[in-house]
């Protein structure tokens, strides 16, 4: 004889079965809540003295170059590159590429990290 379960019957079981969790989760909070009371009282101990605070030198601030107003050197340069690029060979080829100024080792690394995420 088969026993066909009723829409009734299947929300019992899901009620059921969520406050047997519920009350899981409530047992666990009050235990959490009470071992942070118990170990409350073997952490609290008099401060210390606090620390002296110390104040740091004063930064000089960095020098920064003139710049002055180089529009006319930037269209001549963006003339030459689209005569360049519009030429028999369709396009032009980089012969060498120089460092103007040392970098620091940590923008060295970024840069090595971005020119390498894209290979």
């Amino acid at each position: 004889m088969k026993e066909s379960l009723t829409v009734l019957d299947s929300l019992l079981v899901t009620v059921i079965g969520m406050a047997i969790v519920f009350m899981g989760l409530v047992i666990l909070i009050f235990l959490i809540k009470a071992l942070v009371k118990l170990t409350e009282g073997k952490k609290r101990q008099p401060a210390a003295a606090p620390a002296p605070v110390l104040k740091a030198p004063p930064v000089p601030e960095p020098e920064y170059e003139d710049v002055t107003d180089d529009t006319a050197l930037v269209a001549a340069i963006t003339a030459a590159l689209c005569v360049v690029m519009e030429g028999e060979k369709g396009g032009f080829t980089v012969r060498r590429v120089r460092r103007i100024a040392n970098a620091s080792p940590w923008q060295r690394a970024g840069r090595e990290e971005q020119i390498y995420s894209r290979l």
